[in-house]
């Protein structure tokens, strides 16, 4: 999935559970690989073939975006700083692959984030990817603020 996508996904996760940070923060972390299993599109796809500055450009403009669209989607609703945390939180998968995917960085505890990323990502060409991400986050929002 894309940041944007994980950052939405951790937002939605911190309005729905606003008074309990501990499961807020826990299943934002967790719904990373969850949804990640779900074939979708990502900057990442095909990143062996990409120089790592484009790697990193891409990476940081689609985490930069996904946190400025979800503060405008659940700014309100929520303590700030939890959000920010929730939404990092759902992000953390990633990026403590960047080291391993940007320096080399094979070893402990990159590598491991790798090698598990690299086992339970399902991807997909666009533009299914996208649709796919779409109706994902779209459904996740739609049910969190339901139950919320």
């Amino acid at each position: 999935m894309t940041a944007t996508a994980h950052a939405l996904i951790g937002g939605a996760i911190a309005a729905s559970t606003g008074n309990n940070p501990a499961l807020g923060i826990s299943i934002s972390a967790i719904s990373h690989p969850i949804v990640d299993m779900i074939p979708h599109w990502d900057f990442g796809y095909g990143w062996r073939k990409k120089s790592k500055t484009l790697l990193l450009f891409q990476s940081s403009s689609d985490l930069i975006f996904g946190i400025a669209v979800t503060f405008l989607i659940f700014g309100t609703t929520t303590n700030p700083l939890y959000l920010l945390i929730c939404i990092f939180a759902s992000e953390s998968w990633d990026i403590m692959q960047m080291p391993y995917l940007l320096f080399n960085w094979k070893f402990f505890p990159f590598s491991t984030f790798y090698k598990f990323s690299h086992q339970t990502n399902r991807k997909t060409k666009m533009p299914w990817g996208i649709l796919t991400q779409a109706a994902t986050v779209t459904g996740l929002v739609l049910v969190l603020r339901f139950i919320h």
